[in-house]
């Protein structure tokens, strides 16, 4: 047996739901479980690995250890702690988050094994030794992870950058990292999300900068939006709002639970009286205040959007206001963000973007640049990049062979990854993976999602059928909802006259029981045959 397998069940192949699991002498430990979210709004609320492998096992499971406090790092834990009952290990920021979603999802945090960890200071989880490191990213807290193995010593970066000025002044523990070189990587495990991306990424120090400009000079209420986890950029807005003399008001219940997270543990050092509930802004004169919102991504239930539309309940926009975009546009959102602009800009109010100001925001992930120094600094045996669809993985490996990495090796979800202390990594086989959506904290069966993805492709048609002791008791009534083509009330009319039929020849041959199949047979026949379309049909039978 392998000294060291290493199982990717999320993250490698697509962006987010990160999820890798490691094993060794019969004993598995989790590093991160995150989440993802929809492309399609079928009543999906988020999306997290399927955890069936490590379900099997779950004697074998050790512990989880937790890179950072990103949902697509730790949203899937509810879900994970609902079948496992095993310790967690996360930053304080992020343990911070996690007790949040614990609680939120009907946990008591009290009463379950979580251990706060801290940069420099090592742990066991089983046969496994950690070491955290402190890297930079758009969270407090984040960390990338020397873990001895069997196999010798992995680095997993985390998600990582190399930032020559955060804005709370902890840099990349570069030179922790190049001690590990010197002792020796037998593999590095390194964030691909920006390796298409030259040069470094931009500071947050010259985003604060810019930002700063933006609010001096704005002569009326100003808006940030923003992505709620980045307490990076929340810690510069202190700073602003306290040099330009305006309050901090915050509108998204995910923007006042990361605030108060990480004001809770120290990461946040805004005076008491430097926020005010929007009640009190919407009060205040225009030029005392300085909102900061969630709902970059044109999300209809958000802040901006709902400031948009004027229907937000406690702040209200006027012209001459000036929304500030601090973010970038996720792949797939670009229509809907360009509309959220556009709800903005009918109004009088202007907007700022990365489009006409590119240092409003700073991705918190590594460009080609800093993934090239995170190779130089660990000097690894062995490669294997993470995070990041196909694309991305197969363009950092090539980076990695670049720059004199031999032993490197492209896998995705599923793939085992054998590491030993001398041969060349090996893929052995495959383990089960998948993804579960859920709504409200609960998962979503497979068929449902089949039948909400063909309601939404073709529509759905309604019979109703009343019978009584006599046979039909009322003409058989068809409605539609979403059914495109030429469906009028001729047609829905034809097709239940059709239907009558077909339940009048059944009852006469008392063949009652393949009565709701064949109604909604003939039903779909008739439709498709006016339309072309193939609608969802469901039949309901009511005796009377």
């Amino acid at each position: 047996m392998m000294p060291l397998r290493v199982v990717p069940l999320g993250g490698l192949g697509e962006i987010g739901m990160n999820c890798l699991a490691l094993e060794q002498r019969g004993e598995i430990v989790v590093v991160d479980c995150g989440v993802t979210f929809p492309n399609a709004d079928n009543g999906v609320d988020v999306i997290h690995p399927a955890f069936d492998w490590l379900l099997e096992r779950r004697d074998s499971v050790r512990g989880v250890v937790i890179t950072h406090g990103h949902e697509d790092h730790i949203g899937a834990l509810p879900y994970l702690l609902d079948d496992l009952d095993v310790p967690v290990f996360a930053p304080a920021h992020a343990m911070a988050l996690i007790r949040g979603r614990l609680d939120e999802h009907g946990f008591d945090p009290t009463t379950l094994p979580l251990t706060t960890t801290k940069a420099g200071d090592r742990f066991d989880v089983g046969s496994f030794g950690f070491e955290p490191i402190r890297v930079t990213h758009s969270i407090a807290d984040a960390t990338a992870l020397a873990i001895r193995t069997d196999a010798g010593v992995v680095v997993h970066t985390g998600d990582f950058k190399i930032d020559s000025g955060p804005a709370d002044g902890e840099l990349t523990d570069e030179r922790r990292l190049a001690e590990l070189g010197d002792e020796g990587v037998r593999l590095l495990l390194s964030d691909s999300t920006n390796v298409d991306s030259p040069g470094s990424a931009r500071t947050e120090s010259a985003v604060g900068e810019e930002l700063d400009a933006i609010v001096a000079a704005s002569p009326h209420r100003v808006v940030i939006g923003m992505f709620a986890s980045n307490v990076q950029r929340l810690l510069l807005l202190g700073q602003v709002a306290r040099k330009a003399r305006r309050r901090i008001c915050l509108l998204g219940r995910s923007m006042e639970n990361h605030v108060r997270a990480a004001r809770d543990v120290g990461r946040l050092d805004w005076p008491s009286d430097l926020v005010v509930p929007a009640e009190m802004a919407q009060a205040m004169p225009r030029r005392d205040v300085l909102v900061i919102a969630t709902g970059t991504q044109g999300e209809s239930p958000a802040a901006l959007a709902r400031l948009a539309a004027g229907t937000h309940n406690r702040m209200r926009l006027e012209a001459g206001d000036r929304v500030v975009f601090s973010s970038r546009i996720i792949p797939g959102n670009d229509r809907s963000v360009y509309d959220l602009y556009a709800s903005f800009l009918r109004q009088g109010i202007e907007v700022v973007s990365r489009v006409t100001h590119p240092a409003v925001h700073a991705s918190g992930h590594a460009h080609r640049g800093e993934l090239e120094r995170m190779i130089e600094l660990v000097r690894p045996r062995a490669f294997v990049p993470v995070h990041g669809t196909l694309h991305h993985l197969f363009r950092h490996a090539e980076l990695a062979r670049e720059m004199g990495v031999e032993d490197v090796l492209v896998a995705e979800n599923g793939d085992v990854v054998a590491v030993d202390r001398e041969a060349a990594l090996a893929k052995r086989g495959r383990v089960p993976t998948g993804k579960v959506s859920t709504m409200r904290g609960d998962p979503i069966p497979p068929e449902v999602l089949r039948e909400r993805a063909l309601v939404g492709r073709s529509g759905v048609v309604f019979v109703s059928i009343a019978l009584s002791s006599a046979g039909l008791a009322a003409p058989v009534d068809v409605k539609s909802m979403g059914v495109v083509g030429p469906l009028d009330h001729d047609v829905l009319v034809h097709a239940g006259r059709a239907v009558g039929e077909v339940v009048r020849d059944l009852l006469a041959r008392h063949h009652g029981a393949a009565l709701e199949e064949e109604a909604r047979l003939t039903t779909r026949r008739v439709i498709e045959s006016h339309t072309g379309s193939r609608p969802l049909v469901l039949v309901g039978v009511v005796r009377v």
